[in-house]
């Protein structure tokens, strides 16, 4: 369902689980951690997303991996490692989104330069509402190369987050890059969300990276202010 959805893509989520195994004690530092095949039957997640999980904490110290020898607990990680500086999410229950369109075109240019993509390439471009026990709560337009968008065009209309499923086709982001500002709701996009047009929006362009720094997704999600919480922690 929908509703369970989550922001994060799979394998960080999972990578998060991990690391709150360690930080609790439930791995020991010098210890070794489940094998694989316990670990996809514990999270019921794919060998690829364990894989991406457990790669990312040997890449940050956390694990330690030796051909044939059992993986284990280097070190116990951070609070920064699993509490990212700067949050924020919907507010509300029972997430869901309704498509209004999914199709490959040759427009949007603006977001075919934020991909790296030539003019005339075509870009797969996903245009949905978000919704929270049913009420609209954001408008949000995401464009990705078509190869990307391929995966993912059959789950567009139940799939609150797309990124999980991305990584279940190996599809990861390494860095994500986002604009906050403030604009007014067209005559479409107050249609689509009830409200007035010219209603004060926040509007979110995000572009997002995968492996070897590709462009894979940009998107534009505009939010009605109630229904949108934004918070920076810095420091503990």
């Amino acid at each position: 369902m929908a509703n369970k959805q989550r922001k994060l893509p799979l394998y960080v989520q999972i990578r998060n689980k991990m690391v709150h195994n360690i930080q609790d004690g439930i791995w020991q530092s010098g210890k070794a951690i489940p094998s694989e095949s316990q670990l996809i039957e514990q999270y019921n997640v794919s060998r690829t997303t364990v894989r991406q999980s457990i790669r990312d904490l040997v890449q940050k110290g956390v694990l330690e991996t030796r051909r044939g020898a059992a993986t284990k607990v280097s070190q116990v990680p951070n609070e920064e490692m699993s509490n990212p500086g700067v949050i924020h999410h919907e507010l509300g229950t029972d997430m869901d989104v309704k498509v209004i369109r999914s199709e490959i075109t040759d427009y949007h240019y603006f977001a075919k330069s934020l991909l790296d993509l030539p003019d005339e390439v075509e870009v797969y471009v996903f245009e949905r509402v978000r919704t929270a026990e049913g009420i609209p709560i954001a408008y949000q337009q995401s464009f990705f190369p078509v190869p990307v968008g391929e995966k993912i065009k059959d789950i567009v209309s139940e799939a609150f987050d797309l990124f999980a499923y991305l990584g279940k086709h190996n599809i990861h982001y390494t860095n994500i890059k986002e604009q906050v500002s403030a604009s007014n709701a067209t005559t479409y996009e107050a249609d689509l969300l009830g409200i007035a047009p010219g209603e004060a929006l926040i509007d979110i362009q995000r572009t997002t990276r995968g492996m070897d720094n590709v462009p894979i997704e940009f998107s534009r999600t505009k939010y009605i202010p109630s229904s949108f919480n934004y918070r920076v922690e810095i420091g503990k």
